[in-house]
């Protein structure tokens, strides 16, 4: 139950890392917690629509949604490639499948690459 916070922080840490102090935390989770969103919704795993809900609550209390322009996806896919919850050459990523619901679930080197570069 533990891996459930991680939710939005692993794209999040290394949107983080990369902004060199101009984003905090929570901004960069946020940013993280809709980019996996997506890539939740784009496998199937997520209900339709639940990335546009997501990233409209955040929009709304003044959150940014959206990796900060000049940072390079190969920059952050070697921040995700070094993140703490990689083990045997996937990430265990959480992701949210509806409100209130999440699944943690193994993602790949090539996921990890199209999601980031999406």
């Amino acid at each position: 139950r533990r891996r459930v916070l991680n939710l939005g922080h692993t794209l999040g840490h290394a949107v983080e890392a990369l902004a060199g102090g101009e984003l905090l935390h929570g901004e960069a989770v946020a940013i993280g917690l809709v980019a996996a969103a997506r890539l939740a919704e784009s496998d199937g795993i997520a209900e339709p629509g639940l990335a546009d809900r997501v990233e409209a609550a955040l929009e709304r209390i003044g959150l940014p949604t959206r990796v900060p322009a000049g940072m390079e996806a190969e920059d952050l896919i070697g921040r995700i490639r070094h993140d703490k919850k990689r083990a045997g050459g996937v990430v265990h990523m959480v992701l949210p499948v509806a409100p209130g619901e999440v699944e943690v679930r193994p993602v790949g080197g090539a996921t990890v690459e199209r999601w980031v570069a999406s």
